[in-house]
């Protein structure tokens, strides 16, 4: 076989294996306590590795946990360029339809622009509970409003320079970012911003105070806007990705005690 071809042939091995290893770590996972589900949604161009350890926090709790790969990601920045707000939101309201149809309770939650997906499905379902971690409610950088009036010309551009401390937390985005995505989650945002006050189930607002992709002035404005009973955590020592930078340990332990307050679970039988 040429040299090229069997190029080709280790690279797409190797790429099959990945979107296999991603998909693995979205499953839902059965626990000893049936009745509460937790839906977790990864970033804007990431995968289900974003929500890995508090996923595995969550299990270890006892909770049955979903977190899957959002259409688009996990392949090429090219296949989000044919894909709206309401695709993403169709497959996330599925996966929340899935298990509350086996569990009495579901809480949701998600890392940036999956927090924002967050708060759009507390508005369309019935969430006991979300989660909303370092949520994309506005961007720090200007320019990427320009996104909804340029990504039918300008497809793909440089990702963010990222703010991560822990340099070894393997989260992966496209890079380059599909303008089209950015465009997006800014009609996202325009959609949920208005409507904060409706959002009424108990909220766990965790941001970085440090964090340069979505300033933390958004976390404060979110917090002071939700209609329900808010809980706060805000992290030093951090970047944007809390879910799996420096202080992911402390979130998911905060996450957990949230949860135990916010949502009534029946203790489980001996």
């Amino acid at each position: 076989m040429p040299q090229s071809r069997l190029r080709a042939v280790n690279s797409i091995g190797m790429l099959r294996a990945w979107i296999s290893a991603v998909r693995r770590h979205g499953h839902s996972v059965s626990s000893s306590r049936p009745d509460t589900a937790v839906l977790l949604l990864h970033g804007l161009t990431g995968t289900p590795v974003d929500m890995h350890y508090m996923r595995d926090a969550l299990v270890a709790d006892g909770y049955t946990v979903s977190v899957p790969l959002l259409p688009g990601r996990g392949t090429r920045p090219s296949d989000m360029d044919s894909l709206c707000w309401e695709d993403w939101m169709s497959s996330a309201l599925a996966a929340y339809d899935e298990l509350a149809r086996d569990h009495d309770q579901v809480v949701v939650g998600g890392l940036s622009a999956g927090a924002t997906m967050t708060l759009d499905i507390a508005l369309r379902r019935k969430p006991s509970a979300v989660l909303l971690c370092a949520t994309a409610l506005g961007m720090g950088n200007p320019i990427a409003y320009l996104a909804p009036y340029v990504w039918r010309v300008i497809r793909q551009v440089p990702s963010p320079a990222s703010d991560l401390v822990d340099l070894n937390a393997g989260a992966k985005c496209y890079d380059p970012a599909p303008v089209r995505a950015v465009a997006e989650l800014i009609h996202g945002i325009g959609l949920v911003r208005r409507r904060l006050g409706e959002i009424r189930c108990p909220a766990f607002v965790a941001h970085a105070v440090s964090d340069r992709l979505v300033p933390v002035q958004y976390a404060r404005d979110l917090a002071a806007r939700l209609g329900g009973p808010v809980t706060t955590l805000y992290l030093e020592g951090t970047g944007h990705a809390i879910t799996v930078d420096a202080r992911r340990r402390e979130l998911a332990e905060a996450s957990l005690a949230f949860l135990r307050e916010a949502v009534a679970v029946p203790q489980r039988a001996a």
